[in-house]
């Protein structure tokens, strides 16, 4: 099943007409029907009687639906319904909702206008719901199908996945964590490799760069085993109400244009039946302008806040309500009374205030669930390029006794090997090979090693102490595992560009650790290097330093600034 199909796609897949939808709206429809029927402000016409009426109507209008549903538009889940159809079946159903309450308003001895002249408010009405029903439900399943396929693909390849890294459990514990270092450093060493490459290579390598980029930033915070979609609960990818309302009020989503359509449709329509329009249009056409000048305003005064604007909102919300209040006060009309044409006018604002508010949810929830579908189906394309790769370099891990350490060292040389023949696609499968595996050695160990940040200094100078002269200093208190992990992988990368770039011998690194951050400065002999080296270093510095991060050239050397934390 396609889950990005059109618009015309979506009114005639699957779920384009269903009884859940008829369901939800049909009780609140009943409800207010009674408002726009003329006979209903009489005073001598019980509330109760019009609602069993208007109950009629709908109950024909939802046979109707099902009837459509099984016989009219059958295997929509093969291919979609003409919209034409779909458009037909509501115009139907519209007619047949407007012919039963109009034939049976004598029958209970009510009054109101006869079938015929109610059917053009009804035929539109309906035309909306159906569509906008349409859009709402198909977003809704559609997404919950895709997902449920994406994680029935998935399970198998986990499955796989977990077998390989199986083979390393047992010879995890026994190696020893310099091993382990270097071989760690020579796998980022070469992602390094690969963002060079992409910054001279085609879209291909870059796609591999970002890939790259996100397995070193995912490995720098590990300290569990990292979880694919298909282990996640729903409430762990899935936004609350809540969090959706607080996303809408900092970027209303509200869709102007379809809003004030709706709205002016339904208001002149539902009007026709009470009130002459032709008396009434300059004062009607002046509220509805207002009305449109305020949604507009609003919008772009939340647009331009910077942090929630539930306030915002609510005062659109209050503002719409007082014009619906205040603007039957300057009607002149005889023939209706002020207080029928204000219960009006608030039924209308509410419904327009229901209506944004779909929109809005309907507009964020398509993008939530894409970024959802697009997440789970990389991870998947993902998943079958590493499962591809293992089944390369199981046999070259084996005669190694599947040394995890060995077995990063061949990949890292696997790497080099692609990146020489410029096979961008076979880097994928061993990246992700190497995350796998680097992620499973830091969640065993980790209760193995002890972890602070002088032995990390002391790895460090084991690794480049030959190549420069590294000094350094740690004041303040012991910062937190993940602040460490931090400052750490940033100096590495630091002294990496000093080295490459600067050609520096002499390194200095102060680390200052504070209560809740620790502030790292970095300074060598090399040359200027500010604006040289691969993007996928200065990206990660700049991630880990949330920005802070700066390099000056001064004095005859180059300082490193950043703040962790």
């Amino acid at each position: 099943m396609n889950y990005r199909p059109t618009v015309w796609e979506r009114i005639g897949g699957p779920w384009a007409i269903t009884l859940r939808a008829y369901l939800w709206t049909s009780p609140l429809a009943v409800l207010l029907q009674p408002i726009i029927e003329p006979g209903f402000w009489s005073g001598e016409e019980n509330y109760f009687v019009w609602i069993s009426l208007c109950a009629m109507g709908y109950l024909a209008f939802g046979l109707f639906l099902f009837f459509a549903d099984k016989f009219l538009i059958p295997n929509r889940d093969v291919k979609p319904a003409p919209v034409i159809a779909i458009l037909l079946i509501a115009i139907v159903g519209g007619c047949i909702r407007s012919f039963v309450i109009g034939s049976l308003i004598p029958v209970f001895g009510l009054s109101g206008i006869g079938p015929l002249e109610r059917m053009p408010f009804g035929i539109v009405i309906t035309v909306f719901w159906i569509v906008t029903a349409a859009l709402i439900m198909d977003a809704k399943y559609r997404y919950r199908k895709e997902l449920d396929e994406l994680v029935a693909a998935q399970i198998p390849l986990l499955q796989k996945q977990k077998a390989y890294l199986e083979k390393f459990v047992q010879t995890i514990p026994a190696g020893s964590k310099a091993d382990f270092d270097k071989a760690n450093f020579q796998l980022q060493n070469m992602f390094r490799e690969i963002a060079i490459k992409a910054s001279s290579a085609g879209p291909q390598w870059q796609s591999i760069s970002r890939q790259a980029y996100r397995s070193v930033m995912n490995l720098i915070f590990v300290q569990v085993r990292p979880r694919r979609f298909s282990e996640l609960t729903d409430a762990d990818y899935i936004s609350s109400p809540s969090d959706a309302f607080k996303i809408i009020s900092r970027t209303p989503l509200f869709h102007i244009p379809v809003v004030i359509s709706f709205y002016v449709t339904s208001i002149f329509l539902a009007l026709a039946r009470i009130v002459p329009i032709e008396e009434a249009a300059i004062s009607l056409s002046a509220g509805l302008l207002v009305n449109l000048l305020i949604l507009v305003v609003a919008k772009k005064i939340i647009q331009r806040g910077k942090g929630d604007s539930s306030f915002g909102y609510l005062a659109m919300f209050a503002v719409l309500m007082l014009l619906a209040i205040i603007g039957p006060l300057f009607s002149t009309a005889t023939y209706i009374s002020i207080f029928e044409l204000q219960t009006f006018a608030v039924a209308g604002t509410v419904i327009e205030i229901i209506w944004i508010i779909a929109t809005g949810l309907l507009l964020l929830s398509q993008q939530n669930r894409q970024k959802i579908i697009d997440q789970a189906t990389m991870e998947n394309e993902l998943l079958q390029s590493e499962i591809q790769y293992w089944e390369t370099i199981t046999q070259a891990s084996a005669a190694r006794n599947n040394s995890p350490s060995a077995t990063l060292e061949l990949i890292s040389a696997d790497l080099g090997g692609f990146l020489q023949a410029d096979q961008a696609e076979k880097c994928k499968g061993a990246i992700e090979c190497a995350s796998s595996l680097v992620a499973e050695i830091k969640f065993i160990r980790g209760s193995i090693d002890e972890f602070s940040i002088e032995s990390e200094f002391e790895r460090i100078m084991a690794t480049w102490g030959q190549e420069a002269n590294i000094l350094w200093t740690v004041s303040g208190e012991s910062g937190t595992e993940a602040t460490i992990r931090s400052a750490i992988t940033l100096i590495e990368i630091a002294i990496l560009r000093s080295l490459r770039n600067g050609n520096a011998n002499v390194i200095s690194i102060d680390v200052t650790n504070l209560s809740n951050a620790s502030e790292v400065t970095i300074t060598d002999n090399g040359i200027e290097h500010s604006n040289t080296g691969a993007s996928l270093g200065i990206d990660i510095l700049q991630t880990l330093s949330s920005g802070t991060w700066s390099q000056v050239r001064s004095g005859g050397v180059n300082k490193v600034t950043a703040k962790i934390g």
